[in-house]
């Protein structure tokens, strides 16, 4: 009681024994105040540790109660962090075909760049073999066409007649005409005869006929070019646009499957966290020292009622009152007499 109320028991104390061993009919009214007091004392205390006791076992049950609320999340948190985990495996797979699709469509614009930059090559060596040729059929063969040059510049004479026959072979005419044509053109215009002439005029023929051949294909070529190597250039790079986009939304989506399922781990963690187990320890802990405490303070309680049973006559002997004061002190518990061990050594 002191532990309960130590100011009341300390006020109590000097006047319990006198109380105690007063017959009823001969109390007077401070001495029943007295004993109405203790006996108050005594159920308060008693109510308290009976109040601890529930409020321990309310404690243990529910505690026990949030295990099994725990234990149901987990499993579910478990099956959620399994399909999140999965998700993640799925969009990590998803991200990484979408990457090599980029790759690819890379390694195809290349190619595609490659193809264009060889076609337009060739167009560019087509439009220069058409303009070197326009360029003889222009200059050097309207020179020796029409004899413009003197006798005396017989050399270059002879140098316009090279670039002539060489484009005649070019041009893939005729072995005869090609053999015709340098004595042909040595010739003054008004010394040639009618087969030089005739040689002449097919010359001329097969030269504008090449000239025209050259621009054809540099024209087709052109025109191939913007057909087919062009726009396979601009497939290419639409493939590579749209492959990006891709490993950007397979970015995005791993991304946010990575974050799901560190937050489902981390909700499994928190479930399976040590905590519930040390607090499961703690509350039973709390439950067996409250059950303790009521159980020795019964135990104390008993021996005092026993010791302070209605005196026989002449209460007020010595004996009486030695008695009286061995059961107060009695039933003053020491520091710990809440403890386990506190009612063996009360009772002894």
């Amino acid at each position: 009681l002191a532990q309960h109320a130590p100011a009341d028991i300390d006020t109590l104390r000097p006047a319990l024994p006198q109380a105690l061993g007063a017959k009823a009919e001969e109390q007077h009214s401070f001495q029943q105040m007295v004993l109405d007091t203790f006996k108050k004392l005594i159920a308060d205390a008693g109510g308290s540790r009976a109040a601890a006791v529930q409020t321990a076992e309310a404690a243990v049950i529910e505690h026990q109660a949030l295990e099994a609320d725990a234990a149901a999340k987990l499993e579910a948190a478990q099956q959620e962090e399994s399909a999140m985990k999965q998700c993640e495996v799925d969009a990590t797979g998803a991200l990484a075909a979408a990457e090599e699709g980029l790759r690819s469509a890379d390694g195809a614009l290349g190619v595609a760049k490659e193809a264009l930059a060889s076609a337009e090559g060739a167009a560019r060596a087509k439009g220069e073999a058409a303009r070197a040729a326009e360029g003889v059929v222009g200059d050097e063969w309207i020179v020796i066409k029409d004899g413009a040059l003197a006798g005396k510049d017989w050399r270059a004479r002879d140098k316009h007649i090279k670039k002539v026959v060489a484009l005649l072979g070019e041009a893939t005419a005729p072995a005869s005409l090609c053999a015709a044509a340098p004595a042909t053109l040595k010739e003054r215009p008004e010394n040639r005869g009618p087969f030089a002439k005739a040689t002449v005029d097919h010359t001329e023929q097969a030269l504008h006929n090449h000239v025209a051949a050259l621009l054809a294909e540099r024209d087709a070529a052109l025109a191939a070019i913007k057909l087919t190597e062009a726009q396979a250039v601009a497939a290419a790079h639409s493939a590579v646009e749209e492959a990006s986009s891709r490993v950007s939304v397979a970015q995005d989506a791993s991304i946010s499957a990575q974050n799901a399922w560190v937050d489902a781990n981390a909700r499994v963690s928190g479930l399976m966290s040590e905590k519930l187990a040390e607090r499961r320890e703690e509350v039973a802990a709390q439950l067996e020292e409250a059950r303790a405490a009521e159980k020795n303070f019964q135990a104390v309680l008993a021996t005092f009622e026993a010791s302070t049973a209605p005196p026989a006559a002449g209460a007020d002997s010595p004996v009486a009152l030695e008695t009286t004061s061995a059961a107060t002190a009695t039933a003053q518990p020491a520091a710990g007499a809440d403890s386990p061990g506190a009612p063996e050594t009360t009772g002894a």
